[in-house]
């Protein structure tokens, strides 16, 4: 038996305040048919950057991208037919800029606890990524909510967020306050086109006093 090293690629986005993943399709045993986080293994000529952002690339069709590792998974049984030590990394994308250059059958974008059936281990891989990643939105930890809203946004939309990530309610006075209050957001002055109901004002962040900020 040999052993591999493989760099799966958790491709998250916020869309209407949902934590969105972007999975691809199975085509061949085993799994055939199983949804999978998009993966490589490593060659004697790459860096595991250099082969977490070939992934990125390859599933989502866009150069860059805000990209970095997380964790490893080593266990003995992940792979039956050889030793496969996973060394995860998360990529955070704008999931318009994604659907304009990869939209097809066998690639889409899932709810993050609304998961499909899932090949080898890769639910659990999910499941302890994002546990951590849930906290660093949540206090702003690494400027986690400047990579996931890097334009505009309304206050419903990341709130809508917020709560979804927390898995609780929050009070919109309270949430209003810790944003506007504390010129954390800026009114842009423009307002939303989507939907039927009425426009809502879009903000973006105050990067000045977000960065580095925990909440």
């Amino acid at each position: 038996m040999q052993n591999y090293i493989e760099t799966p690629v958790i491709i998250l986005s916020a869309d209407e305040g949902k934590l969105k993943i972007y999975l691809e399709k199975k085509k061949d045993e085993p799994y055939k048919g199983y949804w999978i986080i998009p993966s490589k293994i490593l060659d004697n000529k790459t860096t595991l950057e250099q082969n977490a952002q070939m992934v990125y690339q390859n599933m989502t069709g866009l150069d860059g991208g805000i990209i970095f590792q997380t964790k490893a998974f080593s266990d003995l049984e992940r792979n039956l037919q050889n030793r496969m030590i996973a060394i995860s990394y998360i990529a955070i994308t704008e999931k318009t800029l994604t659907d304009m250059k990869q939209n097809t059958n066998d690639k889409s974008w899932f709810q993050i606890d609304e998961l499909p059936k899932l090949g080898y281990d890769h639910e659990h891989i999910i499941n302890e990524v994002t546990k951590e990643l849930r906290k660093k939105i949540t206090t702003n930890y690494d400027d986690m909510l400047l990579k996931f809203f890097p334009s505009d946004f309304t206050l419903p939309e990341l709130q809508n967020f917020y709560e979804y990530v927390l898995n609780k309610p929050i009070d919109r006075r309270n949430f209003h306050k810790k944003f506007v209050g504390q010129d954390l957001v800026i009114d842009t002055g423009f307002k939303t086109s989507k939907g039927s109901g009425r426009p809502g004002a879009l903000y973006r962040f105050n990067v000045d006093k977000m960065k580095g900020k925990k909440i």
